[in-house]
């Protein structure tokens, strides 16, 4: 058996490599691992398409640290057979959305606080967002700030590629809409943001999670009042591009802050 071999199934423990760290070269690692070149390089780019190294030609291989993207690609796969519904996507939201409200409201620090204030601020000046793309990047930014105070991993990552599919589906369907209707249309849910970040913000998880709760009731609403959004299913061809233009994306939000890759709830 290889040294590969034992660490796939589980008999020897890599070495841990930090994001941002330079793999050796193909042909260091195949000696490393005791396999031939071409065996090497297959792994490779198989670590590359999961999204945990990225390859850069002329420069070599880098630990990405992005386990999301492999998480992102799963679901989307799920989510395209099963041909789920977008009201669908968004009653899971709802599931997870609220129990992090819940959750954060006792698990917050301050920063998690100052994030979700300097979210909710930025939607307060609404007027001053003049793009679609800077109003989505700030919808999707308080409720990926929201999400992350619950410090669950896991559940964030899941919430965080719901937000961006539900996202940027209403930016593709909508976006001949103009900047004043997705203005006028995240304005509609301030109340609601607010409510969710003063109970967070007082270490109230029952009124956390009734206020997340409201919120996402108030954008299924939304979406039912909408049929060209109501009807769409993840299987659809115009689905299908976006979640695989976000798969591929750099852009990843983090804590309501762009990172590299934020991507963004359900509505606003």
């Amino acid at each position: 058996m290889t040294k590969l071999s034992r660490v796939f199934d589980g008999t020897s423990a890599p070495e841990k490599l930090a994001a941002g760290t330079r793999l050796p070269t193909e042909k260091e690692l195949a000696r490393q691992f005791d396999v031939s070149q071409p065996t090497m390089r297959e792994v490779v780019r198989v670590l590359d398409a999961m999204g945990l190294i990225e390859v850069r030609h002329g420069s070599g291989a880098w630990v990405r640290g992005d386990g999301g993207r492999f998480l992102r690609a799963s679901l989307e796969t799920m989510l395209q057979l099963e041909n789920v519904s977008i009201l669908q996507v968004l009653d899971v939201r709802g599931v997870l959305g609220s129990d992090s409200a819940e959750r954060a409201a006792t698990t917050a620090t301050q920063t998690d606080l100052d994030a979700i204030a300097a979210a909710y601020e930025r939607l307060d000046a609404i007027g001053t967002l003049d793009s679609i793309d800077a109003l989505i990047d700030a919808i999707g930014g308080f409720q990926v700030a929201v999400a992350q105070a619950a410090h669950n991993p896991l559940q964030s990552q899941l919430e965080h590629f719901l937000i961006d599919i539900l996202l940027h589906l209403q930016l593709k369907v909508m976006r001949e809409r103009g900047v004043s209707s997705w203005q006028k249309r995240a304005r509609k849910f301030q109340s609601d943001r607010k409510a969710i970040a003063k109970a967070i913000a007082a270490h109230d998880p029952v009124a956390a999670r009734t206020a997340m709760a409201a919120y996402l009731t108030h954008q299924r609403t939304t979406f039912l009042d909408d049929q060209e959004l109501a009807q769409l299913r993840l299987a659809d061809p115009l689905a299908v591009a976006i979640a695989s233009e976000l798969r591929y994306s750099n852009h990843t939000r983090t804590n309501g802050r762009s990172n590299a890759p934020v991507d963004r709830a359900s509505a606003m």
